[in-house]
């Protein structure tokens, strides 16, 4: 029976967080396109999407001043 460290081992990575599943259509061509660029990169073309989707969202939120406002106080 294995009993876990309460605390965790430093030397594992931290858990990663949820996912949930989303379906996105594209065209024939853009699959091809995130594709080749995904094995360019040595990486799968999902992650790829999320990684561009979250950097967007990085910008458009920057953008907007939702997130990188200096705090008052």
């Amino acid at each position: 029976m294995l009993i876990e460290d309460p605390i965790g081992d430093p030397s594992l990575p931290p858990p990663r967080q949820r996912t949930s599943p989303v379906s996105l259509r594209f065209d024939v061509d853009t699959v091809k396109r995130l594709k080749a660029l995904a094995a360019r990169r040595n990486k799968g073309y999902q992650t790829m999407v999320k990684e561009f989707v979250a950097e967007r969202l990085y910008e458009e939120e920057k953008r907007e001043g939702i997130i990188g406002q200096p705090r008052a106080g």
